[in-house]
């Protein structure tokens, strides 16, 4: 058989259990969380920091987004403290919303929605318990459109805020859709976003929304030829895709998939592009069916590769829905690395089960990919050093040496050989016996057997004894 090397999320699939480690490594250590030296220290640094980037890079592109007015509080010397509103500031407001002068009320719209985006308790208060939600309605079920502008704003920032005022938003859903069904495109893409705020917040949100029918407009908005309006439309469609059961069959029933190619066939604009693949990526995180579906309509995304590469955040949602295609089945897989210029611009869909095809390892070699993946498993940043890692591994694992090709030979014999010259001038062995102070049971009973395998004696002995002798050194 032919193991491949897995991420974390793949590993729990291992069938095999490591032989006991030998007494005379598991003797030498204590279990702790304590980094036993700097570099450990260090180690355990680099991983959480790299957890939090990733984090902060999802939630960058994801994350509930509040509005903000340019033409509100400019004079420099405003500080957070201003936004510190008193009971009498509250008071003054409402008189604002309430005023029969139109410029005084949009004017105390604008404010309104200008203080949501970092709002004080006593402001807190008036939307959960006073009479704030009323007053929107009053201006949403009004005629005048740019006052239904703000008033939507002002839900915007509600929606985007703690979960407490976001559920205040949720009775405001049916005049949100119903924009959406209008024909003003600034409130057709305000009500989008408060839309998308609102699915952020959690799955019994995205049912309710789901269930008033919000889904047919959005993706009737897609039509539009308004790339502003495109692009917060699939912000609230990703937002809505998003988490388990989130009923793709809907989606995908409405011929979404259509308006998404279709707008990365002709849109160049590199936030559009990212906000699309933001769908597409959560639409291939749940079922492969739906990945076929995907693949079927074409593989569009894969043009906008190289330009996103210079974006950062906005390339992860792209390189995203290529890995959830790798790690479908092997058809899928086949018909994407088949794309032009596929291989050249990607490497993490090589840690998919599909890297055991020797028609895509071939690709692979023949692209120059060996070299380029040995640089950055050494010199990246540490969530990128490790997907080129498991790449790597992956190669490494088919069976080159029993295989009839002599090219395939030659390279199984070349790893074979840095293989065996790297690990003692790459302190290997040192790196070994570090990992055997890890907390984690089965990586600390694998780096022993390792070590008395490879680079010690093996020793035949009961693991009760293993085990008693162990407890022994741990109560010294």
């Amino acid at each position: 058989d032919i193991f491949t090397f897995q991420s974390s999320s793949q590993s729990a699939q291992s069938t095999s259990l490591p032989l006991p480690p030998s007494v005379n490594h598991k003797a030498k250590y204590k279990s702790n969380s304590i980094p036993k030296n700097p570099e450990e220290a260090r180690r355990k640094r680099i991983e959480l920091d790299a957890q939090v980037r990733r984090k902060h890079r999802e939630q960058l592109i994801t994350a509930k987004r509040f509005k903000h007015h340019l033409d509100v509080f400019k004079d420099d010397e405003t500080t957070d403290s201003d936004n510190d509103l008193l009971k009498e500031d509250i008071e003054k407001l409402k008189s604002g919303l309430n005023n029969p002068s139109r410029k005084k009320r949009l004017s105390s719209l604008k404010d309104l929605s200008a203080y949501l985006v970092d709002p004080s308790e006593t402001l807190k208060r008036f939307v959960i318990e006073g009479n704030c939600i009323e007053i929107l309605t009053k201006f949403l079920s009004g005629i005048d459109p740019e006052e239904q502008l703000q008033a939507t704003w002002c839900i915007t920032n509600i929606a985007a805020g703690p979960k407490e005022l976001c559920h205040k938003a949720l009775v405001i859903v049916p005049y949100l859709i119903s924009f959406l069904d209008g024909e003003n495109i600034p409130l057709q893409d305000q009500a989008a976003w408060a839309i998308g705020n609102i699915a952020v917040e959690g799955a019994e949100y995205r049912n309710l929304l789901r269930a008033n029918g919000v889904l047919v407009p959005l993706i009737k908005l897609l039509n539009s030829q308004d790339v502003n309006l495109v692009q917060t439309v699939c912000f609230a469609l990703s937002n809505l895709a998003r988490g388990p059961n989130a009923k793709l069959e809907e989606f995908f029933s409405m011929g979404i998939t259509q308006h998404l190619f279709r707008h990365l066939e002709k849109d160049e604009m590199s936030e559009v592009v990212s906000e699309i693949s933001w769908v597409l990526t959560y639409l291939t995180s749940d079922e492969d069916k739906y990945i076929q579906k995907l693949v079927e309509e074409g593989l569009a995304p894969v043009k906008h590769m190289r330009p996103l590469l210079s974006y950062g955040p906005l390339a992860l949602p792209l390189i995203r829905t290529f890995g959830n295609i790798a790690s479908s089945p092997d058809n899928n897989t086949i018909i994407l690395i088949n794309q032009p210029d596929f291989l050249s611009n990607m490497i993490e869909y090589i840690q998919s089960d599909c890297s055991r095809h020797p028609e895509v390892l071939t690709k692979v070699i023949n692209t120059g990919f060996i070299p380029i993946l040995s640089v950055i498993a050494t010199h990246n940043n540490f969530d990128i050093r490790k997907e080129a890692a498991y790449s790597l591994l992956n190669i490494a694992s088919h069976e080159f040496i029993r295989s009839q090709d002599v090219e395939l030979i030659r390279l199984g014999l070349g790893y074979l050989e840095m293989l065996l010259t790297q690990v003692p001038d790459m302190q290997g062995i040192d790196a070994l016996e570090s990992v055997t102070f890890l907390e984690d049971q089965t990586l600390r009973s694998t780096a022993c057997r390792l070590m008395d395998q490879f680079f010690g004696e093996e020793f035949s002995i009961n693991v009760n004894e293993v085990t008693e002798i162990s407890e022994m050194n741990e109560m010294k």
